[in-house]
C-alpha cells in the first residue's frame, strides 16, 4: 500500500510539474506598436489564463497589464484568443527591450513569458531571456515598425518578428527584391524602374553583425557574391533619406 501511495504521489508530481512547464509557454505576445504602446498578446495553450496581473517591462521601467488600456479582447484570456493592450508607460520607439512577465520578478526566467528588442542588442532584460533560452544575445529586430510575431507560439528569436504594415503602407517605397532567394554564389537586388533615389544597402546576420554596406545609386540592380558567406538568414535593408525597406535572404 506505501509504495503504490508513493507511485501516486510521484505521477501527480510529475504531471503538475509538465502542466506548469506547458503553460507557461503558452501566452506571448504577437504584434507590438512601440510608437503606441500597443500590444496584440495571444494565448497558444489550451486552458484560460487571466493576464490582467502580467507585467510588461522594458527598458527596467514596469506596468502592470491591468493597469493598461484593453483596446480589444479580454484580460481573461481563452485558448485560441487574442487581447490588445495599450500599456500605461510609454515605449522607447527607436531602440527598446519588452519582456512579458507573468509576476513582478523581473529577473527570474520562471516570470518571463516572451520577449523582443528592437533597435539595438543588450538591451534592458535581455540576459534573462537569454538564459531562458528565448533570444539570442545582440540580436534585435531591425524591420519597420509594428512588429509582427510570424512564429508558431514555439519558436522565438528576432527572425521570427517581421513588419505587420500592409502593402498599402509601403506605396511609398522602392518595393526592391532579391534574386535568387535562396542562392548559394550570388544575391542580385532589383529596384523598380521608377526608384532614382540615393540609398544605402545593409546586410546583417543573425547576431546583427553589419556584413557589406554599399551605396545604390538611381535605377540599377546590385549583386553581391556571397560565395564565402556562412550559410543561414540575412537581413537586407535598404534605406533613403526618407524610408527603409527589410527583407530576408537565405544562404545556402
Amino acid at each position: 500500500m506505501k509504495k503504490n501511495y508513493v507511485m501516486k504521489f510521484v505521477l501527480m508530481a510529475t504531471l503538475c510539474f509538465f502542466a506548469i512547464n506547458t503553460s507557461d509557454a503558452q501566452i506571448r505576445m504577437v504584434n507590438v506598436d512601440p510608437s503606441t504602446n500597443v500590444v496584440q498578446i495571444h494565448n497558444y495553450g489550451g486552458t484560460t489564463v487571466d493576464v490582467s496581473s502580467y507585467w510588461f517591462c522594458h527598458l527596467f521601467t514596469y506596468s502592470q497589464l491591468s493597469g493598461g488600456t484593453v483596446q480589444s479582447g479580454s484580460l481573461n484570456l481563452a485558448p485560441g484568443a487574442d487581447v490588445v493592450v495599450q500599456a500605461s508607460s510609454n515605449f522607447n520607439a527607436s531602440a527598446s527591450d519588452l519582456g512579458l512577465y507573468s509576476t513582478n520578478s523581473f529577473g527570474s526566467t520562471a516570470a518571463m513569458q516572451d520577449f523582443l528588442q528592437w533597435g539595438s542588442g543588450g538591451l534592458g532584460r535581455e540576459n534573462v531571456a537569454v538564459a531562458k533560452g528565448i533570444w539570442t544575445a545582440g540580436t534585435f529586430i531591425s524591420v519597420t515598425p509594428p512588429y509582427e510575431y510570424t512564429g508558431d507560439g514555439a519558436q522565438n528569436g528576432f527572425q521570427f518578428w517581421a513588419t505587420s504594415l500592409g502593402l498599402d503602407d509601403f506605396d511609398d517605397l522602392f518595393k526592391f527584391s532579391i534574386s535568387p532567394n535562396p542562392a548559394a554564389t550570388e544575391m542580385k537586388l532589383i529596384v523598380p524602374g521608377n526608384f532614382q533615389n540615393i540609398a544605402t544597402v545593409r546586410v546583417f546576420d543573425l547576431l546583427g553583425k553589419l556584413i557589406v554596406e554599399r551605396e545604390l545609386n538611381g535605377n540599377e540592380s546590385t549583386n553581391f557574391d556571397v560565395s564565402n558567406w556562412t550559410s543561414g538568414l540575412y537581413l537586407v535593408r535598404i534605406s533613403t533619406e526618407n524610408n527603409t525597406e527589410t527583407k530576408r535572404f537565405v544562404k545556402q
